[in-house]
């Protein structure tokens, strides 16, 4: 009689781990998804804010070539382009693995213009050349398409998640 006590407690105990198992694991591997998914995402918006403050660093003409004279030098004509804030987009995002699907960079705008169309049509070498500096808005948009591991996390709320930052910084030129 006495065994048969222990051996009921037995089947209990392996009834409730069997309950028990799949939402551990479920919680466990949601977790460990949801942490990288965090830190893919935070090093994407580092990476846009790298980009922004690249942009803003030096008269960013966005990407149109700048007209200054072959006779100037940077330090007479300092001017950004879409090749170095695309680079510096990239250098930030070297060592965590992260290729991005898109990089786009809005020209510099006014605080009155949308930053959904980015219009501008003034030249901001000229403007700089002339002592009357303008300060402008520059938008960079980093888009990446994050994997999950987890096969039920991806079945639950998709696969690939589509991340987006965009960072906006004004010039202080």
């Amino acid at each position: 009689m006495k065994s048969n006590r222990w051996r009921s407690r037995a089947g209990q105990s392996l009834v409730e781990m069997a309950l028990v198992l799949p939402v551990l694991a479920f919680l466990t591997f949601g977790l460990v998804d949801f942490g990288r998914g965090y830190y893919f995402q935070v090093s994407v918006t580092n990476a846009a804010r790298e980009g922004a403050r690249v942009a803003i660093l030096n008269i960013y003409t966005g990407p149109q070539d700048p007209y200054c004279s072959s006779s100037n030098s940077y330090a007479t004509c300092p001017v950004q382009s879409d090749a170095n804030i695309i680079t510096a987009v990239g250098h930030e995002l070297t060592y965590s693995a992260i290729v991005p699907t898109s990089i786009t960079i809005c020209p510099p705008h006014d605080s009155t213009g949308s930053t959904a169309s980015c219009p501008d049509s003034s030249n901001r070498v000229d403007n700089w050349l002339a002592q009357n500096p303008v300060n402008y808005y520059v938008t960079v948009n980093v888009k990446y398409d994050f994997q999950l591991f987890t096969p039920l996390m991806q079945q639950l709320v998709g696969n690939p998640i589509h991340m987006s930052v965009s960072v906006q910084m004004r010039t202080n030129y």
